[in-house]
């Protein structure tokens, strides 16, 4: 750099501040706030008034402003809150997902779901589409025959899921090899798991000596050689 670019750093540079579409309301939701008003009495006048914005921005718009000015905070949920009719059945997304991927027999299907489910398939074309492929993805994985993942590939690797296909693409050896091994990571994955469990428990107080006892008798307390005693020293932190 020149010295007169190295020089020119030192000259603060003023921005334009960019107006907003609640700026124009600025003096009114001042006074409010100064009178102490209610914000959601405040969002209702300054949306009767005119204001066609966003509510949520509105809500973000006055909780800075009054922040800024008056040193006052307001709890997330105060601007409204969505609810329907009760004469309206309510059947969320998860739920279908959870009812069209459900293939264990032990575990009771959603009634609700399982009733309407004709209906939201006639509505939604995509979420008969999504279980037919739930159902092959299902049946390949579990038909130990690897020599179908490549069909399973080129069937559904232009469709809605193909990133996915691309993800199998890239790790297509592991793979094949959970679709013919009867072998499993499933035990090491859950101790992992179980693993990392505990460090979030321990909040990183503990120092490693805490940290093996603690694991310790958490994966050992079931065998039968198993020795408590070398832990009753107290463990203060």
């Amino acid at each position: 750099m020149t010295e007169e670019e190295i020089a020119a750093l030192n000259h603060t540079r003023v921005m334009k501040k960019r107006k907003t579409q609640f700026d124009d309301y600025m003096n009114i939701i001042y006074k409010m706030l100064r009178n102490k008003l209610k914000p959601e009495v405040i969002v209702g006048y300054i949306v009767k008034i005119g204001c066609t914005g966003n509510i949520d921005s509105l809500k973000d718009y006055i909780c800075v402003f009054a922040k800024n000015n008056f040193n006052r905070k307001f709890r997330m949920d105060w601007t409204y809150k969505l609810s329907y009719p009760n004469d309206v059945l309510v059947i969320k997304r998860i739920n279908v997902l959870r009812y069209i991927t459900t293939k264990n027999p032990k575990i009771k299907r959603d009634e609700i779901v399982c009733e309407y489910i004709d209906i939201i398939k006639r509505k939604y074309k995509i979420v008969g589409e999504l279980e037919n492929t739930y159902n092959d993805f299902y049946q390949m994985l579990m038909g130990k025959e690897s020599s179908n993942l490549n069909s399973f590939i080129s069937k559904y690797e232009v469709s809605h899921i193909k990133t996915f296909i691309n993800g199998i693409k890239e790790d297509i050896v592991p793979v094949m090899n959970a679709i013919s091994s009867d072998i499993s990571s499933g035990f090491v994955e859950g101790n992992n798991n179980k693993f990392k469990l505990i460090k979030r428990i321990l909040y990183g107080r503990a120092n490693l000596d805490i940290l093996f006892k603690k694991c310790y008798v958490t994966f050992q307390f079931g065998l039968d050689d198993f020795n408590l005693s070398k832990f009753t020293q107290a463990v203060t932190f």
